[in-house]
């Protein structure tokens, strides 16, 4: 059952710029008055009768009256009275603002401590308290806003909570309704699991966000890894440095073990040997250095065409996984382009039918004089034009729109493929030079040619001299001590060398972990690209649903229909709850009279939904050549030059 509530009458005392005014309202009262004369004042007085607050929802205005300097009038009453017809029961609500004066002794003046505001129902006081209870019991303050203010809805609401409204109304779409709706949302059913569409999406861009910060961070990590193989110690050499020493200490330990061999000429060929083989050593290293230049050389090609092989491996991937992700997006548009094109095609055929009844009496079952069936059906046909080329016009303009955004992404691929396709080339060329050099390295053989090398051969002969020398017997004395801290010596040389020799395990274990970080590179760039995959699909669900909820909700409407969404330049989707008249939406491009008309079309649908009929307040109601119908009482304010003081006309319908 409805709750019918009508406005009989409103009297204002010393409100704002009125001194005093009493209209009785029919079912629809015009006021007329030309600018500034009073009429937005009085539903300002209705709604401060009701709510404390001005028709344009402001708590703090100027309810006293000002003077020609905007201060306060004082010494005056403010009062508004208003009767209502609440399903067939009178109700008189009055209020009363008064200032309070107060004389202080020994002052000659009262002064102004404040004012007082007085509450009755029906003659009988009332506390503050009760009166908002009594208010609200009759109708809450935000649907009273919806139901008189044919702009309040579209102006003064946020989008989102425009949407609730509408939601109240129809009841929202289940995800699991949405996903059945549609086949390509189905995967998406696994997905969402207990999640609702938004927690998932805040969790697909959160683990996103977090496997893009990793996957930056791998190529710092491989260059730091790079940075640590030691590529400037000669294994090889060291080794040889190594088991010479090793051959050495195990020389000395022989000699002391057989002191009888050791004595101080002895010592000193030995000395003089030792010296004369650091130096064929020294020759030896050098000649050894100096072949193995050219393979240094070309290991460190080697390195850098590694490095550069590897950023354009991660280049080329990111690249590619961008493809791949616009031609899913361009694959979906061209198949939503496709059935648009199908709608199109079947709204064209459709073909208006006359049923012969309509053309006939209900009361007296006669048909119709043929000129009346004439002018209904050119009417009906009309209409159906009107509609069909409405209709027809919007899924152009959603046509054009995917069509536009194919073309971007078409644009976008065809770059993309060029660098992927440039990328390929560069890198079949750095693996060419990295195989190329990997090939010179495994095929180098140092050039080493002592034999010509007087110096060397003359130090050669004279180690055998000595060597042959010292291998004669001969009686000695011990100088154990002596060979002992030339062992100790050789000692220190030899663990400064396996010091060295240590870095090879090390090189290995960093070349396994650049290999590791490459692979997981890798994998994170295919997780990305499948929760971009993902994300597509939650960007799919909330158009689909809201395709559904425009559908749903535009049935309950006559002139306005709703957009729940508006298409970005990209493809994406913004969320959005704009009312159109025609396809105009209401808070751009449409006039003052569609702009009342579609207010009014609202306020019907909320009526009905909540159940009230409440005064509507059509403010500058001269824009409007005629309102559409409405079961709500209508107050129209009316901007009218040739009215200096209000005029009040009503009618009953």
């Amino acid at each position: 059952m409805s709750k019918s509530i009508i406005l009989k009458g409103l009297y204002l005392k010393n409100f704002k710029g009125i001194k005093e005014l009493d209209i009785d309202f029919a079912k629809v009262t015009s006021v007329y008055g030309d600018n500034g004369t009073g009429k937005t004042t009085v539903f300002d007085a209705f709604t401060w009768l009701l709510f404390d607050k001005d028709s344009q929802d402001k708590s703090k205005f100027d309810v006293q009256p000002l003077d020609e300097n905007n201060n306060v009038v004082h010494m005056l009453e403010t009062e508004v009275t208003a009767v209502l017809e609440i399903d067939g029961i009178k109700t008189a609500l009055r209020k009363i603002l008064e200032e309070k004066w107060v004389k202080p002794k020994g002052k000659p003046e009262s002064e102004l401590k404040g004012v007082t505001t007085s509450y009755y129902i029906d003659e009988v006081p009332k506390k503050q308290g009760e009166y908002k209870k009594a208010i609200n019991d009759i109708i809450q303050e935000d649907i009273f806003k919806l139901l008189t203010n044919p702009m309040y809805f579209s102006t003064n609401l946020k989008w989102q909570d425009r949407k609730k409204v509408l939601m109240d109304i129809v009841g929202d779409f289940t995800d699991s309704d949405v996903i059945a709706s549609k086949k390509d949302l189905l995967p998406l059913r696994e997905l969402l699991g207990n999640k609702n569409i938004d927690e998932l999406k805040k969790s697909i861009a959160a683990s996103k966000k977090k496997l893009v910060k990793d996957k930056e961070n791998i190529p710092a990590r491989v260059d730091e890894c790079n940075r640590s193989v030691r590529s400037d110690i000669d294994f090889e050499l060291q080794e040889i440095n190594k088991k010479n020493i090793s051959a050495n200490i195990k020389m000395l330990d022989e000699q002391i073990l057989d002191s009888s061999k050791v004595d101080d000429e002895i010592l000193k060929k030995r000395d003089k040997l030792y010296s004369l083989k650091d130096e064929i050593k020294n020759i030896e290293y050098e000649a050894k250095s100096n072949s193995e230049k050219p393979l240094l050389e070309l290991k460190d090609n080697l390195y850098k065409s590694n490095s550069r092989k590897m950023q354009l491996g991660r280049e080329l991937n990111t690249v590619e996984s961008e493809i791949h992700y616009k031609e899913i997006s361009v694959a979906n548009l061209q198949v939503e382009m496709a059935e648009l094109r199908k709608q199109y095609k079947d709204i064209q055929n459709e073909e208006l039918h006359f049923d012969e009844d309509i053309f006939v009496c209900p009361t007296c079952k006669r048909p119709f004089e043929a000129d009346d069936i004439e002018t209904k059906k050119q009417e009906m046909l009309e209409n159906f034009n009107s509609n069909q080329s409405k209709r027809l016009d919007q899924i152009n303009v959603k046509g054009q729109a995917k069509a536009a955004r194919v073309e971007s992404l078409n644009k976008e691929l065809e770059e993309l493929n060029s660098k992927a396709t440039d990328l390929n080339t560069q890198l079949s060329k750095v693996t060419a030079e990295v195989t190329e050099l990997q090939k010179k390295i495994g095929d180098f053989k140092p050039q080493l040619n002592l034999e010509s090398d007087a110096e060397y051969q003359e130090l050669k002969n004279e180690i055998s001299g000595i060597e042959a020398e010292l291998n004669k017997p001969s009686d000695t004395s011990s100088i154990v001590e002596e060979l002992k801290h030339k062992k100790a010596n050789l000692g220190i040389e030899l663990g400064g060398i396996n010091n060295l020799i240590a870095f090879k395990e090390q090189n290995s274990a960093l070349t396994a972990r650049i290999a590791e970080l490459q692979a997981k590179e890798k994998a994170l760039a295919q997780q990305i690209a499948d929760l971009e995959k993902q994300e597509f699909l939650c960007d799919d669900f909330i158009k689909t649903k809201v395709e559904l909820l425009e559908s749903s909700i535009n049935s309950k409407f006559k002139y306005v229909k709703f957009r729940f969404f508006k298409q970005q330049v990209n493809g994406g989707i913004d969320e959005d709850c704009e009312p159109l008249v025609n396809g105009v939406p209401f808070n751009t491009n449409l006039n003052s009279a569609a702009k009342v008309n579609a207010g009014l079309d609202i306020i019907n649908t909320l009526s009905q939904h909540y159940g009230i009929n409440a005064p509507i307040f059509v403010d500058n109601k001269e824009s409007v050549t005629k309102l559409i119908d409405t079961d709500s009482q209508l107050v129209n304010l009316v901007v009218s030059e040739n009215d200096k003081k209000l005029r009040v006309e009503s009618e009953e319908i």
